[in-house]
């Protein structure tokens, strides 16, 4: 008999956390926060879809680590005049 490997589309909270690179923790902080999609009631488990995970990363995200250097990489890749 063989087993099949596949990636299941719903998740309990730990493998949730875990397929989007966050810890169980900084999850249940987000989630509180209504950053992370409530997960599903299924046959009385709470259930994470992945496809409402990946959702997440179909969000832009900007921010500037250091306003200061904000247009470092601009200039480093060609984008702004290096001279600036």
């Amino acid at each position: 008999m063989s087993s099949v490997d596949f990636a299941p589309r719903g998740l309990r909270r730990a493998d949730a956390a875990r397929y989007i690179g966050i810890s169980p923790t900084l999850f249940d902080t987000k989630r509180k926060e209504g950053a992370i999609p409530p997960p599903r009631d299924m046959f009385g488990v709470m259930i994470w879809d992945r496809q409402d995970l990946d959702s997440l990363f179909a969000k832009p995200v900007y921010a500037a680590a250091n306003d200061n250097q904000a247009n470092y990489w601009d200039k480093v890749c060609g984008f702004e005049n290096p001279s600036t």
